[in-house]
């Protein structure tokens, strides 16, 4: 009796087993099938704008603007007001438009004091705007030109084009002991004329500045330096109130001409206040380099 009881319960087991093999099995099937009858959504139709040329138009005009030259990295897109991304400057811009009219803004997008990770748009180009409807999958190529903002003030513009230079030794002839200051060659030059700083014999550091001193916006955050230039040694950029100077940044080498965006907002809001300050560039010798070189162009000041 106990025998068959077992064999019994055996056989009820199997066969239970498979049941549920065979359930699951209908029910994979029938997720399969509820999946393959699910309705196909579309993606988002697009199209791409391709840079060709990215510029940037002065005015020599009031105000006087000064030189064009630029260093943007980066395309910062909004599309219908929703920000859309930051590419590089060479790379494709995806707009996505659903197949209708768009209004597309694009920033001009540089790397503050020059450094790769602290990239933001530049505050004092007005922004590109482009409205359109173009078909799904088109790519369409556009120079991208970028204007001041009508509200940018250029408190000093100096591109050593002219007889009457604004940037002097310092008064203090202690900071400046050996000091070379002169228009450079003609090779050495990066648009019209450039200066040349440099140190000679045993002088130690050379140090330049406005010759006078600009009002600097206290409480705001964009003010700047704009400037071309190219060194054999990193050279110091601050500004300066009396006795007291307040660094900035510490310029990398470069030996061939570069541009970069300085902010002075973070010294300038730092004590001591003055409601006017000078600008001023340091070189300061060292055991690799004895005897540095900085060449500087296209000189800007701007606030907002």
């Amino acid at each position: 009796m106990n025998s068959f009881i077992s064999y019994f319960w055996l056989i009820t087991r199997r066969i239970t087993a498979g049941m549920r093999f065979h359930l699951f099995s209908i029910l994979l099937v029938n997720l399969f099938l509820l999946n393959s009858c699910k309705k196909h959504v579309p993606s988002d139709a697009a199209f791409f704008i391709k840079p060709t040329l990215i510029s940037v138009k002065t005015t020599t005009a009031t105000p006087n603007q000064g030189s064009g030259t630029h260093k943007i990295t980066d395309l910062w897109l909004y599309v219908d007001g929703k920000f859309q991304g930051v590419y590089p400057a060479g790379n494709l811009l995806p707009v996505i438009s659903k197949g209708e009219n768009v209004k597309i803004n694009i920033f001009g997008g540089i790397k503050n004091n020059g450094i790769s990770n602290t990239r933001l748009y530049w505050p004092f180009y007005d922004f590109i705007t482009i409205d359109t409807l173009v078909p799904n999958g088109k790519v369409i190529e556009l120079p991208l030109t970028f204007k001041y903002m009508a509200s940018t003030t250029f408190a000093w513009l100096e591109n050593f084009d002219s007889n009457g230079v604004t940037l002097v030794k310092s008064s203090d002839t202690e900071n400046h002991t050996d000091t070379t200051w002169k228009q450079a060659a003609p090779a050495d030059c990066f648009e019209g004329k450039s200066a040349e700083i440099g140190l000679t014999g045993a002088g130690k550091q050379a140090f330049l500045e406005s010759s006078i001193a600009y009002p600097m916006p206290m409480g705001s955050s964009n003010v700047y330096l704009e400037i071309n230039y190219k060194c054999n040694e990193r050279f110091e950029v601050g500004i300066v109130s009396g006795v007291t100077s307040k660094s900035t940044l510490f310029v990398s080498p470069s030996d061939t001409w570069n541009k970069i965006y300085i902010q002075l907002a973070d010294a300038v809001n730092r004590t001591p206040y003055s409601t006017n300050q000078k600008v001023y560039f340091r070189l300061v010798s060292s055991t690799e380099t004895p005897y540095p070189k900085m060449f500087l162009d296209n000189i800007k000041l701007v606030y907002l």
